[in-house]
């Protein structure tokens, strides 16, 4: 039985009861495929419907933790009632808190300084892009020369050496991530959500977090044996994760389940 097989089955099962369901998941890569131009990256309209039909039923919550950052995430998403991490979980808004980490937001000015000398040395590499996104700085290079990714790396070193070299570097696809010093990732985020989540939902949930990179390892660990955690694409022999979806499709027919599941009109 192949693991959406074995999802299906399990959320079928759970749905058939008085359950609830906590779904927490990743944008990129996981709800909408990887794209070139991360502007182009929009919920597909039967995805954004299934979101929203969990969002608006009481057996339900939905949070979405992503990099990108949060005023960018909800823009893309569009839906009420729904949690929004930005950042990787460094800024969350839900219906009825807001959190920045403190310890972050005390470094958002030394990020800001760095986001202003690349953009200013961006010019002298052709294709790269810098994304100054709330408390997080990203370096695109998707349409820079092979041979010139090293002039990236070597920009985005000496800005930060500038400010005194105390940022975290995170490396994703086609992008260097620029982040504050801080012990956070999406596994305390993930965590932080659902402590306040779950104690709104009427009945016991079942856990979902969906996500496609290494950053959601995080997650997975952290909630490992309380969450079904979700790898999706590519086989990663040491991901975390328990189950595997191979694709975009795959999240969505899951999606679509979990929706016709906790909606009171499919289930008269």
């Amino acid at each position: 039985m192949s693991d959406l097989a074995r999802l299906l089955t399990r959320a079928e099962a759970w749905l058939a009861g008085p359950g609830s369901i906590l779904l927490m998941t990743d944008y990129d890569g996981t709800l909408t495929p990887i794209v070139d131009d991360p502007t182009d990256a929009v919920l597909a309209g039967q995805t954004r419907e299934d979101l929203a039909r969990l969002a608006r039923s009481p057996r339900a919550r939905v949070a979405l933790i992503s990099g990108r950052g949060l005023e960018d995430l909800r823009t893309h998403v569009a839906l009420d009632d729904v949690v929004y991490a930005g950042c990787h979980g460094l800024e969350i808004e839900g219906p009825n808190f807001a959190f920045r980490h403190p310890d972050a937001l005390a470094q958002q000015a030394m990020l800001w300084a760095v986001g202003d000398i690349l953009a200013r040395r961006a010019p002298s590499v052709s294709g790269m892009r810098v994304e100054t996104k709330g408390l997080a700085v990203a370096v695109h290079y998707r349409h820079v020369a092979a041979d010139e990714i090293r002039r990236v790396e070597v920009e985005l070193a000496r800005a930060i050496q500038g400010q005194g070299g105390r940022l975290k570097i995170f490396h994703g696809s086609k992008v260097i991530e620029v982040l504050p010093q801080v012990a956070w990732t999406k596994g305390e985020c993930a965590q932080w959500i659902q402590e306040r989540l779950l104690a709104s939902l009427p009945e016991p949930a079942l856990w979902f977090y969906l996500g496609d990179d290494w950053t959601d390892e995080h997650a997975f660990e952290v909630l490992s044996g309380r969450a079904l955690t979700i790898r999706v694409g590519d086989t990663v022999p040491a991901s975390k994760a328990a189950y595997r979806l191979h694709d975009v499709a795959e999240v969505h027919q899951l999606l679509a389940l979990l929706a016709d599941g906790v909606t009171v009109e499919s289930r008269a």
